[in-house]
């Protein structure tokens, strides 16, 4: 079996800090893109929610072809 594609390894970043569009949308390309320069143990962190808890990562569900659901428990 061939070895998958790792578009991450291949992307140049083209800017600095992002954030999202008043819609909250934020597509892989604009992730790619934040995290171009980091190594792979570099850690990531969400933030807390409106109660003051930190968000903390559940998993990455696909929802369809183009769309990825980053889930938090």
């Amino acid at each position: 079996m061939a070895a998958m594609r790792n578009y991450n390894r291949e992307h140049v970043q083209t800017g600095g800090m992002i954030s999202g569009g008043s819609e909250g949308h934020l597509t892989v390309g604009d992730v790619r893109n934040a995290i171009a320069n980091l190594p792979d143990d570099a850690e990531v962190i969400f933030g807390t929610c409106d109660h003051g808890q930190p968000l903390t990562f559940y998993r990455f569900k696909m929802r369809g072809e183009n769309l990825i659901s980053i889930e938090f428990g």
